[in-house]
Formats: structure tokens, sequence, C-alpha cells
């Protein structure tokens, strides 16, 4: 086989790949967050192991309070904020009208015209399609509710196993030395980002949470869990989560809140995402912006929303990869080079 015929066969291979992957995004979406969720949690028996806590009681501790939190989390998070927020919607679409026509009169006194009519069709929601979004932002919550739970489920038995799974994985015939190392490595490297990430994306929730408060922006709790999930997105995830509740400000206390608002989202990431998360962060991964943007559009195409969440990990996680192999590669081919003595 020519080296010609290997890139073709490899390349179609690689496109099959990439297309099953994404045929199969719900799937490998759930499995990532499982995965992700359970490295994220296991220092957290290690350290209780390293305190001389038994190794049951720690696991006890670890599922009992994973189990409180999420459920008191999707309690007041999901179930009340959510739906709370589905019930505004209404309101907030007369806010919206209100405001398009006061920003017309602006308009109309600064001698620029614009058509009422334009505006109208720009803004007309009937009241059934009102009652729709309702009732999908109702299944939605309880898609996402349901999830939740068989998440929890899988994790905590992965806990469970935590105390003999390394001694398991590396008794298999087929997890060679170099193979270990290498996921080992795979696996301390997103440990320790999502680890951090997870403690700035929480920060930051909780300051937007605060700032919302004090403003008395509706839906605070809602908007900086939004803030905290879409913080794991880089580059656009903030800007993003700065958006809804920039305009909830706007429709329900006028510009000037809006831009308080704006201003709060520009001071939280500046801080957190931009002084705190780089310095503790440190620049190892080696994952340049480039890189960081492009994973995003890719792993947001193959594996929809969830994947823009996983795109630096997965990118981390194949860059290991590709490293460990490429030097494994060339270590055997200097090996197979002649070794030529040279003649006298």
């Amino acid at each position: 086989m020519t080296r010609v015929t290997k890139w073709l066969v490899n390349s179609a291979a690689l496109v099959i790949i990439v297309l099953g992957m994404k045929a199969a995004a719900p799937m490998i979406t759930q499995v990532l967050v499982i995965l992700f969720l359970a490295i994220v949690i296991s220092p957290v028996y290690y350290l209780l192991r390293r305190w001389r806590v038994p190794s049951w009681l720690a696991l006890t501790l670890m599922i009992v309070s994973m189990t409180f939190l999420c459920l008191y989390g999707m309690n007041v998070v999901v179930s009340r904020a959510a739906l709370d927020f589905t019930k505004k919607i209404p309101d907030y679409h007369r806010a919206l009208v209100d405001s398009a026509a006061g920003f017309r009169e602006w308009l109309h006194e600064q001698d620029v015209e614009v058509p009422a009519v334009l505006l109208e069709e720009m803004l007309q929601v009937d009241a059934n399609t009102i009652s729709g979004v309702v009732k999908q932002g109702g299944a939605i919550v309880g898609l996402f509710l349901k999830n939740a739970v068989f998440v929890l489920i899988i994790v905590s038995f992965i806990l469970c196993e935590l105390p003999t799974l390394s001694a398991k994985l590396r008794g298999r015939r087929w997890m060679s030395e170099s193979l270990w190392e290498r996921l080992t490595t795979i696996v301390l490297h997103v440990r320790h980002y999502m680890g951090i990430k997870t403690l700035i994306s929480a920060a930051t929730g909780l300051c937007v949470y605060l700032g919302l408060m004090m403003m008395g922006v509706d839906s605070p709790v809602l908007l900086g869990f939004v803030a905290f999930i879409l913080n794991y997105v880089p580059v656009i995830g903030s800007i993003i989560a700065a958006v809804p509740a920039v305009l909830i400000a706007l429709m329900q206390h006028g510009t000037l809140k809006g831009a308080y608002v704006a201003v709060l989202y520009l001071a939280v990431n500046t801080l957190f995402g931009n002084i705190l998360e780089p310095r503790f962060m440190g620049y190892g991964f080696g994952v340049s912006p480039v890189i960081v943007l492009f994973s995003l559009i890719f792993w947001g195409w193959v594996l929809g929303p969830l994947g823009m969440l996983f795109a630096v990990p997965l990118t981390m996680a194949m860059q290991v990869s590709l490293g460990s192999m490429l030097r494994e590669f060339d270590a055997q081919r200097a090996d197979d080079l002649p070794i030529t003595e040279s003649s006298e």
C-alpha cells in the first residue's frame, strides 16, 4: 500500500468516525458529562483518604453530599427559577413592545422615521406562540431533571469503583505501560483544568447572582446558574451569558440599569477570566487561542451545544494522545534505522 493510499484510507476512516460521533451526539455528550463529573469529584476521595478517613465512609460522604447538592440545586435553580422565568415571558414581551415604541419615538425626535408596521411585524408574537414557549420550557426542565438523576446514579457507581479502579485497569491484557501513562497524563490534565475551571465558574456565577440580586433584576438565581455553566465555554461563553441579563434589565428597569448589568458582567469576567484564571491555570497545556476557537466550532458542530462545554478538555486529551503517539513513532523509527559503521 502506497503512502497516498494510506493517507486516503486514514482520512476516510476519520471522516466516518466524526460522522458517527455526530450521529451519536446525545449519547456521547451524556457519557462525557458522567466522565468529567467523575474526574472532577474523584480528588475529594483521595483527599479524604489522605486524612485517614475509611474508604467506605469517604465514599458515603461524597455520594450523600453530591446527591443533596444536586437535588437542592435542581429544585432551586431548575424547578423554581426556570419555571418562574418561563411564566414571565409574556410580561417581558409586553415590556419589549413598549421599549420598541419608546425607541421609535426617540428616533422620531432625531428626525429618523421608522415605520411602525416594521416594528410591529418584528415583535408580533401571538398568545399561542408564547404559551407554546412556556410549555416547551416546562418540557425541557422535566427532561433535564430526568437526565440529571440518571447521571447522578452512574457517577455514584463510578465513585464506588474508585478504590479498585486503578488495579483493575492495569490488570487488563490490552493495557500497556505506554497506554497507561498516556491515560494518566490525560486524566491529570483534564482534572487540573476542570477543577480550576469549576471553581472559577462557581465564583463567577455567585458574583453575578449577588450583583443582579442587589440591582433588583429578575431571575438572579437562573442567570447566575447560566453564567456558571457558560463560563466553561471559552471566549464566547461569558458574552452569551451576559445577553439575557442585559435584556431583562433593559426591559425591567430601563437603559441605565442595563448598562450597570453590562458593567457587572464585564468586571466579573475580567477579574476571574482574564486575571485569576490564567494565574491559577498556568500555561502548561499549550492550547493556543486559535486552536480553542477552532475546537469550539468543531466540537459544537459534532456534539451540539454541550460539545462546546467540553471543547478544551477534549482538545487537550487529543493533543496529549497525539503527542505521545508521535513520540512512540519517532522512537520506533529510530530503532528501525540501520546502524552504519564508518569505514576506515
